[in-house]
């Protein structure tokens, strides 16, 4: 077994070496056009989160993405809009801060963020998402948070693996 230290150290490397590496917040320096377009969606995909969830969904993401977290995951718009409606319902203030944005190639972006609570000013929750674009549109979402700090993921039903990440998954297809 490797120390953690160590396997971190080594992923903090790839990282950096397969990536164009931004300051936060949102201060990524894209490379080209295709970067550009991506971190302009990621900025649009923010305030429609923290204003109009419903509008991030439809903006956003491709009408068959794929998003899947720790907790629950959805095929599509209107599985997608069913469980962000649950977690809208029981955290109204929620709403979240982009800190860094990473680029590996032109339709791969890596977010770090943080979700916040107006009802609790004390209350932050790191979270990750690795976002994959095609077409302009986010075509596969991997999130990577704490359910227990997103209240409304488990009330959800209807979708198609509760567990989420840790389920199996294909292999992503562009």
């Amino acid at each position: 077994m490797y120390p953690v230290k160590k396997v971190l150290a080594g992923f903090a490397a790839f990282i950096l070496s397969v990536c164009t590496v931004s300051a936060a917040p949102l201060n990524a320096a894209p490379a080209n056009d295709a970067q550009r377009a991506m971190l302009t969606l990621i900025e649009h995909w923010q305030d429609t989160y923290n204003n109009h969830v419903e509008q991030m969904i439809t903006d956003c993401y491709a009408p068959d993405a794929d998003v899947l977290f720790n907790g629950a995951s959805a095929k599509g718009h209107a599985q997608f809009t069913k469980l962000e409606q649950a977690i809208k319902g029981a955290a109204p203030g929620r709403y979240m801060r982009i800190d860094r944005v990473l680029f590996a190639g032109d339709d791969i972006a890596i977010v770090e963020a943080v979700i916040l609570d107006k009802a609790r000013p004390a209350f932050m929750s790191p979270w990750m998402a690795i976002l994959a674009f095609k077409n302009g549109k986010i075509i596969h979402d991997r999130t990577y948070l704490d359910p227990a700090n997103w209240p409304g993921i488990a009330a959800v039903t209807g979708i198609p693996t509760p567990g989420g990440l840790g389920v199996e998954v294909p292999p992503l297809k562009y």
